[in-house]
C-alpha cells in the first residue's frame, strides 16, 4: 500500500512539473529588444567585460565549472537580477572580421523544433542575408519580424534579426 501511495505521489509531482513547464513564458525577439532597451547599461557592461578583439571562444557561465571565475559569476548574477539570461557566448573574429557576443535570453522547444532568443552584439554591421536563405534582417524591431518568422518557420530552420542600434540586434531562430 505504501509503495502505491509513493508511486501516485511521484506521478502527481511529474504531472505538476509538466503543467508548470508548459506555462513558462516563451519570449520572442521583440521581448529581447525590450530587454535591451530597458537595460542598455547592462549590455555595455557585457561588452566591456572582455578586451577586444576577442581572441578565443568563451562562455559565461563556463561550460566547465572548474573554469568559472569569480568575476564571471558576479557578472551573470548581476545581470540575472534584472532580466532572464541563460548564458553569454563570446565569439572571436570571424571571416567577416567582426567580434560577436550572443546574450542568450531563452532557449525552448520540443522535439527537433528549438527556439533561441538572443540579443547579439556585432562589432561590424550585419550584411543582408543571401538570396534563398531562410534568414531575414529588419532595420528595426517591430511585428514585421515576428510575422516573417511565423510565415517562414515551416521551410526549415528560420532565423530573423532586427536592428536595435548600430551594434546590437535582437535575434530569434526556430528549428
Amino acid at each position: 500500500m505504501q509503495k502505491q501511495i509513493h508511486l501516485i505521489s511521484i506521478l502527481a509531482i511529474s504531472l505538476m512539473l509538466v503543467a508548470c513547464d508548459s506555462k513558462k513564458i516563451k519570449p520572442n525577439l521583440l521581448d529581447a529588444a525590450d530587454i535591451y532597451n530597458a537595460h542598455p547599461e547592462a549590455f555595455a557592461e557585457i561588452v566591456l567585460s572582455r578586451p577586444k578583439p576577442l581572441l578565443e571562444f568563451t562562455r559565461i557561465p563556463a561550460r566547465d565549472p572548474m573554469l568559472e571565475t569569480t568575476q564571471n559569476t558576479k557578472l551573470i548574477a548581476r545581470l540575472r537580477k534584472n532580466f532572464p539570461i541563460e548564458h553569454i557566448d563570446f565569439y572571436p573574429r570571424s571571416r567577416s572580421g567582426r567580434d560577436e557576443i550572443d546574450v542568450v535570453i531563452k532557449r525552448y522547444g520540443q522535439n527537433t523544433e528549438w527556439t533561441v532568443v538572443s540579443v547579439i552584439y556585432l562589432s561590424r554591421p550585419l550584411s543582408p542575408p543571401s538570396e534563398g536563405s531562410n534568414m531575414e534582417l529588419f532595420d528595426k524591431c517591430d511585428h514585421r519580424s515576428v510575422d516573417w518568422l511565423e510565415k517562414n518557420k515551416k521551410k526549415g530552420p528560420a532565423l530573423v534579426f532586427c536592428q536595435i542600434n548600430s551594434e546590437w540586434y535582437a535575434y530569434q531562430k526556430i528549428g
